[in-house]
C-alpha cells in the first residue's frame, strides 16, 4: 500500500477516492525517526490509504497523565 496524498482537517482525513470525511484512523504507528504513519479506511467506499506526518521528537503530549487516566482508567487483569 502506497502513501496517498490526502487532505486533512484537524483530526479527520478526506478519502482519496470518494472525497468523504474519514473521521478516525484505523491504525497509527509512531516511528523512531519522528514520523507518524496513519492507515485510513473509508466506510463509504472501502478505500484504504496511508498518510505520514513529521512529529517533532521533543513534542509534548496533548493530554497530561492525570487527564489521560481520568479518560482511560487503568484496567486490572486477573
Amino acid at each position: 500500500m502506497e502513501m496517498a496524498p490526502a487532505r486533512a482537517s484537524d483530526n479527520a482525513m478526506t478519502c482519496t477516492v470518494c472525497d468523504r470525511t474519514v473521521p478516525v484512523a484505523e491504525w497509527v504507528e509512531h516511528m523512531d525517526d519522528g514520523k507518524v504513519h496513519y492507515l485510513w479506511w473509508c466506510s463509504n467506499c472501502g478505500n484504504k490509504f496511508m498518510t505520514a506526518v513529521d512529529r517533532p521528537v521533543d513534542a509534548a503530549p496533548k493530554v497530561d497523565k492525570v487527564n489521560w487516566e481520568e479518560m482511560f482508567p487503568p484496567m486490572l487483569v486477573a
